[in-house]
């Protein structure tokens, strides 16, 4: 049977055999160091002063080899636990797919910009779009090519929105866009201008072209909630399918 050679120590154990070292170096300087100016070993203030020194030697090895950099290692998880909660956060407001504010987010921001309204008496419209036939793309060439088709529309989308808007992914192939400061016809005028942009968009290699339907609807005091001009949107929409498809209408308050 041969003999396995000891592990390398490693953390602790490293730290704590360095210590002894620099302890039994120091010991032995001070005790040369007594030796030489003519001290007896055996009188107890060297053993005081040995004593003072030694504890001075070993609280600085081990704070600023053991403690100092388990203090760097925790700041770092603490940095790093930090970044990643920032990047969850940053994940749950964005839609993975589109690159658009998600469902949640534009919720959010619905609230904030009619609170808004309110409170200036300013105009707010929305617009609710959906994409015409959209199984149709993915059964025939596939659900990848439908997530591309997703990731298209919405830069076309986002290429005609100012920096106040809100342009979001409401759930599967529709589309929420909040537009602060707009009334009800400039929001029908932009709506315009985006269905006729995707319908001029071809589809990759396919040369494919998708439409839209939109529904338009603008926030009016009185209302009983924010969610109520998201409803009156959809409304709209469904109007604009029920009419054959690849156009806009919008709902006005009633």
């Amino acid at each position: 049977m041969t003999n396995q050679p000891a592990p390398p120590l490693t953390g602790f154990g490293s730290t704590i055999v360095k210590i002894a070292i620099v302890m039994l170096a120091v010991e032995i300087l001070i005790m040369l160091g007594f030796f030489w100016l003519g001290i007896s070993p055996f009188d107890w203030k060297l053993a005081l002063v040995d004593a003072v020194l030694l504890a001075i030697v070993v609280a600085f090895i081990a704070y600023f080899g053991f403690i100092r950099p388990k203090d760097r290692q925790i700041l770092a998880a603490i940095d790093a636990l930090a970044e990643a909660t920032l990047d969850a956060e940053a994940l749950a407001r964005i839609d993975a797919l589109t690159g658009v504010l998600g469902r949640r987010s534009l919720l959010e921001a619905l609230d904030l910009e009619v609170e808004r309204a309110e409170r200036y008496g300013r105009n707010l419209s929305c617009i609710m779009l959906d994409l015409d036939n959209f199984k149709v793309f993915n059964d025939t060439y596939g659900h990848q090519f439908g997530d591309e088709v997703l990731q298209l529309i919405a830069q076309v989308i986002a290429t005609h929105c100012r920096a106040i808007d809100h342009l979001g992914r409401y759930g599967g192939e529709e589309f929420l866009i909040l537009l602060p400061e707009t009334p009800l016809e400039s929001a029908i005028l932009f709506a315009e201008r985006v269905r006729s942009a995707v319908a001029e968009t071809p589809l990759g290699e396919s040369r494919e072209r998708v439409t839209l339907s939109l529904g338009v609807a603008e926030w009016h005091e009185g209302e009983r909630s924010a969610h109520q001009l998201i409803s009156r949107a959809d409304r709209a929409l469904l109007e604009a399918k029920a009419a054959g498809r690849n156009r806009t209408i919008s709902s006005r308050a009633t």
